[in-house]
């Protein structure tokens, strides 16, 4: 009997496993990379008519977009951008795949780009170029697999599966799972496996495999044409897998609105990064309110024939992201958008036998777009003197520190969603000055209320601090956590300066303990937003 219980026990176990590895590989055929496009199964949530509190908070967003560029594969920073400074050590290292000094642009005195990169110098001439120096961690692992998880996850913990991205939204959006956003909260196209948007819960990106697969999507409203169908038991289970299919894609419908609400930019080139970019413009333009897209330039592995393999991604890149910006000052939305390059590390000082060069580590991150206010450098280049045992410059500047600045400054985050996005090392705010604290701010807009507001918990219970730059009507609204509306703490005229509201009685009604989010609306106009928890 005892062994019978023992196989139930273990065929049942079987069976689970086997569920599981067929709706993964089902998932992964179809390429869906992530869980966080899935339908609950058996919910009767309409993501379309959804009035819960994600939604309703979801107004106070600002319009600031942040699009990552992956250079997957390991991006040879010095190629990229050439140290002038230090030319003849950098070409004494490379003496046959440096760049020759009559095919450099000259960025400043110091550093400059190939000649192949030559759609980036109106852009760096136009203020709307940054560089951040010698960005890598200490103790590099040159796995590509592993360093990629790394930049993620942000420590070299295996035991974290959550990435930056994924945490920073699980913080914000601590109600995702039973009220999903009206939108998609980001779209990650290829890079499949990829963790940034990983939570403990699930995954916050809308992700497909390919351009053109999204493109499918955003122009049909569904994956899969099911109105040209065949008859027969075959026909029907293809047709159910195809059902399947489009009902997974939660926000197909809302992408090809966005796509329809917006028309081609015709100087995109034909492939597939263009596409990417241009199906990114597209969404931009066409309102989809998505805040985070991450795009993927593959193959710079470039272990050997460096020279054309390199010009050929560099070019390709720096025409993409100039034709990108292009298109948004056309449509006047490029100061909202910011874009980031990325890759897992950089290449080795010395070149190899060849003709390329091995896993390396630190490489410099480029920042594009005109809220950028100005070209300039960040941080100081790694020095080609001082290497490491396998000829590997030190990084001067900690990837964690360029996320963070990225989340403080560019999409105005709580600093405490920062210190629980990014983790695994302490951090420097890098200071890129794009506007999201204290009186910079206020150098940038007409906001009315400087971004001080916090529900903190004091002798009082809980209050709400905030600061007025001119005399504004204040509306101050309550929601628990299924987003009912608690009720109104404040609806009055308040006079410039610092202001301290009690939010623990509303109309003479303590609140219980737990938590809730406040939200504030300045002259019937600006909205804020943040959560709070009475205990």
């Amino acid at each position: 009997m005892k062994n019978n219980k023992l196989n139930e026990r273990s065929n049942k176990n079987h069976d689970r496993e086997h569920a599981h590895w067929d709706r993964r590989g089902f998932l992964k055929t179809l390429g869906i990379a992530g869980a966080g496009s899935i339908s609950f199964a058996g919910s009767s949530l309409s993501v379309v008519n959804s009035h819960f509190l994600t939604n309703a908070l979801s107004e106070a967003d600002s319009d600031r977009i942040l699009v990552l560029i992956r250079l997957k594969g390991g991006n040879d920073g010095l190629n990229t951008i050439i140290p002038l400074y230090d030319y003849d050590l950098y070409v004494n290292k490379r003496p046959k795949i440096h760049i020759p000094e009559n095919s450099v642009i000259k960025l400043n005195d110091e550093f400059g780009i190939p000649k192949y990169m030559e759609n980036l110098d109106p852009i760096w001439k136009d203020g709307s170029m940054k560089v951040i120096n010698g960005v890598g961690y200490e103790n590099q692992n040159l796995s590509h697999f592993k360093s990629s998880e790394i930049w993620a996850t942000t420590t070299n913990d295996s035991y974290v599966t959550s990435g930056w991205l994924g945490r920073y939204y699980e913080e914000k959006y601590m109600d995702y799972m039973i009220n999903p956003p009206e939108k998609p909260l980001a779209i990650q196209i290829g890079s499949g496996g990829d963790m940034i948007f990983n939570g403990d819960l699930t995954t916050y990106s809308f992700s497909v495999s390919s351009p053109q697969r999204l493109k499918r999507v955003a122009q049909n409203g569904t994956l899969f044409d099911i109105k040209n169908s065949e008859i027969g038991l075959h026909a029907d289970q293809v047709n159910f897998l195809r059902e399947a299919a489009n009902t997974t894609f939660r926000y197909a419908s809302i992408i090809n609105d966005s796509y329809n609400n917006s028309s081609d930019y015709q100087e995109y080139d034909n492939n597939n990064f263009d596409l990417q970019m241009s199906l990114v413009s597209r969404f931009i333009k066409g309102g989809l309110g998505t805040k985070i897209y991450m795009v993927t330039l593959g193959g710079f592995d470039t272990h050997n024939n460096q020279p054309i393999r390199h010009q050929n991604l560099m070019s390709r890149l720096s025409r993409a992201i100039k034709t990108f910006y292009d298109d948004l000052q056309k449509y006047g939305v490029a100061d909202k958008v910011l874009s980031m390059t990325f890759s897992e590390f950089g290449r080795r000082v010395a070149e190899n036998g060849s003709s390329g060069t091995d896993h390396g580590s630190a490489a410099p991150i480029m920042l594009f777009g005109p809220a950028l206010r100005g070209s300039g450098f960040i941080g100081k280049h790694p020095e080609l003197t001082n290497l490491d045992k396998k000829g590997n410059m030190a990084n001067t500047t900690d990837f964690r520190s360029v996320y963070a600045t990225i989340l403080s400054d560019w999409l105005c985050a709580d600093t405490n969603y920062i210190n629980n996005s990014v983790i695994g090392a302490e951090f420097n705010l890098l200071g890129l000055g794009l506007g999201c604290n204290g009186v910079e701010n206020l150098e940038l807009t007409d906001d009315p209320i400087l971004p001080l507001h916090a529900a903190v918990n004091d002798d009082q219970g809980a209050s709400l601090y905030i600061s007025i730059n001119e005399p504004s009507n204040v509306e101050v609204a309550i929601f628990d956590i299924l987003g009912r509306k608690v009720g109104s703490a404040y609806s009055k005229q308040l006079s410039s300066g610092r202001h301290t509201l009690p939010l623990r009685s509303i109309k003479e009604t303590r609140l219980p303990l737990g938590q809730y989010f406040y939200k504030i609306r300045v002259n019937n106009d600006k909205i804020y937003s943040r959560s709070f928890l009475v205990k």
